[in-house]
């Protein structure tokens, strides 16, 4: 399989067309037919709803495929999956139709072959190329975003830790409920996070 440079890499348009593997999607009065997975395609609005698309252009000599995405992460699993041997674009959206990014990434992660014997056309020897040929690259992801979550985490750690010194408290009680407060309340920012921890000095017992 020769493979070249995308170039398209977001398509910006309304629907034009719906069927059970593609979607036509109309750009400025140019028409795109975009190869899209099922579980894509069922959150998609009605024909004439303005979407935009990320995209993964495959160009051959013999053919060009547009395969679409509502989400980037999705996109990059996808073309993960079609670094693959025997696994081409269609293969890779049959797999993505079938199973949830997060399954996919998660199973690859932990050497689990089965989910995609599951999945029909996907034998036994392809269920383990995708597993022993994805792995190393699947886990050196999960620990990038894994160091960018601690990152974050640890920049509102110190923000928030200034901010209770700020307050007449100590260091090592400002640090030792700044973590606390992280910890249990990862989804808050930090602008939640102040009072949270204000309220927890002032009353230790929380």
């Amino acid at each position: 399989r020769q493979f070249f440079k995308r170039m398209i890499v977001k398509l910006k348009g309304h629907i034009d067309n719906i069927d059970e593997e593609n979607i036509d999607l109309d750009v400025q009065g140019v028409v795109y037919r975009i190869l899209m997975s099922k579980k894509n395609i069922i959150q998609l609005g009605p024909i004439g709803s303005y979407i935009e698309i990320f995209i993964y252009e495959i160009m051959r000599e013999d053919a060009r495929i547009l395969s679409g995405f509502l989400d980037k992460d999705e996109r990059e699993t996808f073309s993960d999956l079609l670094t693959v041997q025997g696994v081409g674009s269609k293969m890779a959206i049959n797999i993505m139709s079938n199973l949830e990014n997060e399954k996919i990434i998660f199973s690859i992660n932990n050497g689990d072959t089965q989910i995609f014997r599951n999945v029909s056309g996907v034998g036994n020897k392809l269920a383990l190329r995708i597993v022993n040929e994805l792995k190393e690259k699947i886990k050196k992801k999960i620990t990038i975003k894994n160091v960018e979550i601690v990152k974050e985490n640890d920049l509102i750690f110190r923000d928030l830790v200034s901010c209770l010194l700020n307050l007449g408290f100590s260091q090592k009680i400002c640090e030792t409920k700044a973590s606390y407060v992280i910890k249990n309340k990862q989804e808050k920012e930090l602008e939640q996070l102040i009072p949270i921890a204000v309220k927890s000095l002032s009353n230790p017992a929380r």
